[in-house]
């Protein structure tokens, strides 16, 4: 695990924020469940095994989105119940881009078990992410008799616009993967779409079904990026200095797949030209020889690269934390996205 060698600025108690990430889960579950009730199609099988609600995966998603959005609607005074439909709905969109997401990485692994391509093939996997596109958009119907339906244009049009980012953020990701260098301002703006832009929907929708008016949900999306930019910042290390038994992933598969992930970003950034040019070479080539990995790894220790890029990390959770701050949270509701923040900074899957 990467955490004990790491400085972090967050003080966590791991119980809390399992408590917190508990919480809504089985609400969520049902929700969930209700939106892939069976068609007799044998589709919907497949996406509850990636769900992990078909009863045989060790290790479920953290389901951090739908329950930002549900946490966020009730610290700012909403009924959370009313939320759900959306919640569901968020956890759709999110988990239609991880089959795709798979399909794109090669990743034959998620969670412990085989991907969805990787179990019924890539045009079967293609279906399933589709599908479940679909479905997220249909969910959001449910909330038509709890919310009305102006109410519901507003939370589609924050949705859509998140998912729209999130493509071209997926897209520039799969493009930089054949462009030998980018910027730092770059990648940042690749993984605010890419992951930013949902979990920044994530917390605006919670604060739209709680009734806010603008300046709030303009405060809020901006504490909504700031934890996407945490939480991508972390994903990086993760697939770097991660173990594999925890992450679900093959160590180090980052490097392997040459993605232009927040390390080798800022070695390029911060090396010598003879680093960058062995580094370049390195990323150049079609695949990256186990030799090569150590060597990589060796140049980012020597360039401090994961205390560099933790600082980042650090930087993004104090943001989220100040803006935390600056919103009219209950006490309590506050003191839980902290915890989920602190949670965001440490992670080890």
């Amino acid at each position: 695990m990467i955490s004990p060698q790491t400085t972090s600025a967050a003080i966590t108690d791991p119980g809390r924020a399992a408590q917190v990430l508990e919480r809504f889960r089985q609400p969520i579950e049902e929700s969930l469940q209700r939106a892939l009730s069976d068609r007799g199609v044998p589709l919907y099988e497949m996406l509850r095994y990636h769900l992990g609600l078909d009863g045989g995966s060790p290790v479920q998603g953290k389901a951090l989105r739908p329950t930002l959005c549900l946490l966020v609607c009730q610290a700012l005074g909403g009924d959370w119940t009313k939320a759900l439909p959306a919640a569901a709905s968020i956890e759709l969109v999110h988990n239609f881009s991880l089959i795709h997401d798979d399909i794109q990485d090669e990743d034959r692994e998620r969670r412990h078990r085989p991907t969805i391509w990787s179990k019924w093939g890539v045009p079967q996997a293609i279906n399933a992410g589709d599908a479940m596109f679909c479905l997220a958009n249909l969910t959001l119907h449910d909330l038509r008799p709890l919310c009305g339906d102006a109410l519901v244009v507003e939370v589609l049009d924050v949705l859509q616009e998140a998912t729209r980012e999130m493509i071209e953020g997926q897209y520039l990701d799969v493009s930089y993967e054949n462009t030998p260098e980018i910027s730092l301002d770059a990648y940042f703006d690749m993984i605010g779409r890419k992951t930013g832009a949902l979990l920044r929907a994530s917390v605006e929708i919670g604060a739209l079904l709680a009734g806010t008016d603008a300046t709030v949900r303009q405060r809020c999306r901006q504490f909504g990026e700031a934890i996407g930019r945490l939480f991508q910042i972390r994903d990086d290390m993760l697939g770097v200095w991660g173990e594999s038994d925890t992450t679900g992933k093959p160590a180090d598969s980052d490097i392997r797949r040459r993605k232009k992930s927040l390390p080798i970003v800022a070695a390029l950034s911060y090396g010598s030209p003879e680093v960058r040019e062995e580094l370049l070479t390195i990323y150049a080539g079609q695949e990256v020889a186990d030799a090569q990995i150590v060597r990589v790894l060796q140049l980012f220790a020597d360039l401090s690269v994961r205390e560099r890029v933790q600082v980042m990390a650090d930087e993004a959770y104090q943001r989220a934390m100040a803006l935390a701050g600056e919103i009219a949270f209950t006490p309590g509701g506050r003191s839980d996205l902290e915890a989920l923040a602190s949670f965001l900074l440490e992670r080890d899957r």
